[in-house]
């Protein structure tokens, strides 16, 4: 009587690749689940320039296996299987019980991100054919109005990730609502994002860009209160609704608006990853020092990563997110 149960486990302890037809239920309704989404790179050659087959399959493969099957776990038989990683990330963003759901959708999704805004070798090509791609004029003019030059960002987008004291994303986004800046009115920043937070402006409650292990102290010093973490998640809460009741039948209504107190409008155009399973398996920790030594290993670790993801990034998908607003010039 013990052998089917021996069997099960055996097999339970078998690799697997997550797939749909892996939490398939045993009835006639076909769940949607969530499957990693068809990618630009081919696992035999990586993200030539940037990472080996590898780290490749580490940073991509594995992660969005092990991440969407641990989702999948997580919404099996709610209204969240059939729903878009987007709305789930901004569904969840303000309900602290769904705070798991949330961080693996939004870990997948921007994961899924950063990867289409590499450069692919082409189909039937080599790695030998990749190489750093010419930025669109309309991009180039608008880095340049936001930046001051192309290299200006560069060095800001590698200082920002080289700064982060733990894992997350460093995003280029259009802002929208801001007073407009440049010939063509688009406003450009970067903004972080810590662990997986998300830049949306719906999900904003969670987009996380400071790290909570520091700021948690600081807010319960000036509440002159503990358990800072807890009141944050209760503030997250409470942001679900207005605080202005309706005058005639004081209800307080559900709010519209779901950007917190002060977010603007952002649209997503570019991230680089700075999670250590992302560079750690081919870039090392970078040079360390000792007290007897300076020790320099072949690899440069995150800064070294970040360089070379600026060579590899697909600018014609950037500019096509961007749809920049720019006067055409006369002639």
């Amino acid at each position: 009587m013990f052998r089917p149960r021996l069997r099960a486990l055996a097999q339970a302890a078998r690799p697997c690749t997550i797939t749909a037809s892996t939490f398939a239920p045993s009835t006639q309704a076909i769940r949607q689940l969530h499957t990693p989404p068809p990618s630009r790179h081919s696992p035999q050659v990586g993200v030539p320039g940037l990472l080996s087959p590898q780290g490749y399959e580490l940073a991509w493969t594995k992660q969005m296996n092990a991440t969407l099957g641990k989702l999948n776990d997580l919404v099996v038989g709610t209204d969240f299987e059939n729903r878009e990683l987007k709305k789930i990330i901004i569904d969840t963003a303000r309900v602290p019980s769904l705070a798991s759901v949330f961080n693996h959708a939004s870990m997948a999704h921007n994961t899924d991100f950063f990867f289409k805004q590499l450069i692919s070798v082409p189909s039937g090509g080599s790695a030998a054919a990749t190489g750093p791609r010419e930025i669109p004029l309309q991009l180039r003019q608008a880095i340049e109005d936001n930046f001051g030059s192309v290299e200006t960002l560069r060095r800001e987008f590698a200082a920002v990730a080289e700064g982060m004291f733990g894992p997350g994303f460093v995003w280029l986004v259009k802002a929208n609502g801001l007073h407009q800046s440049g010939r063509g009115g688009d406003n450009l920043r970067l903004l972080t994002t810590y662990l997986a937070g998300s830049p949306y402006p719906g999900a904003h409650y969670r987009r996380q860009a400071v790290d909570m292990n520091t700021v948690g102290e600081e807010a319960a010093d000036k509440s002159g209160a503990s358990g800072s973490a807890k009141q944050w998640l209760d503030q997250q809460g409470h942001a679900i609704t207005s605080s202005t009741p309706n005058p005639v039948n004081g209800v307080t209504p559900v709010s519209t608006d779901r950007r917190p107190p002060g977010g603007i409008d952002v649209i997503p155009l570019l991230c680089v990853s700075t999670w250590e399973h992302v560079w750690l398996r081919d870039y090392g920790l970078g040079p360390v020092e000792s007290a007897q030594e300076s020790v320099e290993p072949s690899a440069g670790g995150k800064a070294a990563f970040v360089e070379a993801w600026w060579d590899v990034i697909d600018w014609d998908a950037v500019s096509d997110l961007a749809k920049l607003n720019r006067p055409s010039l006369v002639t």
